[in-house]
């Protein structure tokens, strides 16, 4: 079964869009969004006395309005914003609780709000109650300090508000391959035994490769930017073999699927069956190259921002599978060479299209983001198939050679989605990392274009048809780490 069909694509990514339309209208999602509030109106008197917090009576100050230092000063010993300095325990502002979405958040002389509350409070690199990260983490980072590691805390210019970008990434990318090779019998202990000794699967692409991921941005207009985005040069090869384990005085006892294992002709042929050997390798390769229009958004207080891309994009994946037997030295040109036989399939898949999607971003805190990000397209696969078959032994001639080649083109589609984080260092470098899955459907993989049926010169009645299988899905997930650079 087909992990994605094209309407499940369609409503998938319609609904992904449709729930994040709010978030680009800048709409109440579950939380108070921060208002500029006029001068007195009960939250902020109104001839407030310059660098005084003021609160509501919900907030822990009973008459609205909170002294120099902090304290509520119709309830002595209650504190109000940024109340630290009284030793009380007020609910105002408590960090990771209360009012942490802009609620009388950064409100001071003038009645205005300051960009932006996350998590933990408020932006500037403070978190609601005034407090900067080393004293909202204390003791934490006074041990780091001790140990001389405070330059591992993020740079918090901007606060939590601080818009995502950069203008260079660079990035390892590790993927591993989900789908195996198939399930395609390649050679049989014994003639017609359905002793199974070599498949398609038994070669392990499900490990992990080193890519190279690249992105550059280019600011385009307010909040819109192009970006060219490469990934790929990720290489999976992997080898199988099978070893006759009895042997007459003439032939092993290996047989291949070119002759249904020994049955179609009868003993099977010469150079694929009674073979003391039988071997097969496989590589996949891929790369991906993309060109998208981002427009961003972000929703008032900042906490949360995204952006939504359309743009081109092409994908390559080709894939080589090679089947190679061996036999006795009893019957080639002289007798003077062991007997073989050369099959490989070479399938390639180039992908161009049109790809829609975007992105959600949460300011945890400032300088580290949390986001997600799905990109979908539909695209046209020009697929071909190149076979080459060789062998050296009697009845085909000194040597028995075929070439065949096929070419079609069929709608693919191809899903993306991460999870993301970044940490950012200094004003110019962000570390980053992801989790990647990618999701292909209807290419041409190299297992499913073997063709079992003999060709023509090997039988006069061969029914063989060239042709190309790209009916294929492949799937990948991994992760990537790197960094990106602002100037």
């Amino acid at each position: 079964m087909k992990l994605m069909n094209p309407w499940t694509l369609v409503l998938s990514l319609g609904s992904a869009l449709f729930l994040a339309l709010p978030f680009a209208a800048g709409q109440e999602m579950g939380y108070p969004i921060p208002m500029e509030m006029p001068m007195g109106s009960g939250m902020i008197p109104a001839n407030p006395t310059a660098g005084m917090s003021f609160c509501s009576a919900d907030m822990g100050c009973t008459d609205g309005s909170c002294d120099g230092g902090g304290c509520d000063s119709g309830a002595p010993g209650m504190c109000c914003c940024g109340g630290e300095s009284c030793g009380g325990t007020g609910p105002c502002m408590n960090p990771g609780l209360g009012n942490r979405f802009g609620q009388g958040c950064g409100y001071s002389q003038g009645g205005g709000h300051r960009n932006g509350c996350g998590p933990l409070g408020c932006n500037g690199g403070t978190f609601g109650d005034g407090r900067s990260l080393s004293q909202l983490f204390g003791s934490v980072c006074s041990r780091f300090a001790g140990l001389g590691l405070m330059a591992i805390t993020p740079y918090g210019e901007g606060g939590v508000a601080a818009q995502r970008w950069f203008d260079l990434s660079g990035e390892v990318v590790y993927l591993r391959r989900d789908k195996g090779a198939g399930n395609f019998n390649f050679s049989s202990l014994g003639r017609n035994s359905g002793n199974f000794v070599l498949r398609s699967d038994d070669v392990d692409l499900d490990q992990y490769r080193p890519g190279l991921g690249l992105q550059g941005n280019i600011q385009v207009g307010p909040g819109s930017n192009l970006e060219a985005v490469y990934f790929g040069l990720n290489d999976w090869e992997q080898s199988a073999a099978a070893d006759a384990t009895v042997i007459t005085p003439t032939d092993g006892n290996l047989y291949s699927f070119f002759s249904d294992f020994g049955v179609d002709p009868f003993d099977g042929f010469d150079d694929p069956d009674r073979s003391v050997r039988h071997s097969i390798n496989y590589k996949s390769t891929l790369n991906n190259g993309e060109f998208n229009l981002r427009r961003r958004w972000a929703e008032p207080s900042g906490f949360l921002q995204g952006s939504w891309l359309a743009g081109i994009r092409y994908f390559h994946l080709s894939e080589t599978l090679g089947f190679h037997a061996v036999g006795q030295n009893n019957n080639t040109v002289n007798a003077n060479e062991l007997r073989f036989f050369d099959y490989s399939t070479k399938a390639r898949n180039q992908l161009a299209g049109f790809q829609v999607g975007g992105d959600l971003w949460l300011n945890l805190i400032p300088g580290v983001k949390l986001g997600s990000e799905l990109k979908a397209g539909i695209f046209g696969n020009h697929s071909t198939q190149d076979t080459n078959i060789t062998a050296n032994s009697l009845p085909f001639g000194p040597v028995l050679s075929v070439r065949e080649h096929a070419t079609d083109g069929k709608t693919a589609y191809l899903v993306q989605a991460s999870a993301q984080a970044v940490y950012r260092l200094t004003y110019a470098w962000t570390l980053r990392g992801s989790y990647q899955l990618i999701y292909v459907d209807n290419v041409a993989l190299a297992a499913e274009n073997f063709n079992s049926v003999p060709p023509g010169s090997t039988l006069v009645n061969s029914s063989r048809t060239v042709r190309v299988n790209n009916d294929g899905e492949v799937l990948y997930t991994g992760f990537t780490a790197g960094a990106e650079y602002t100037w």
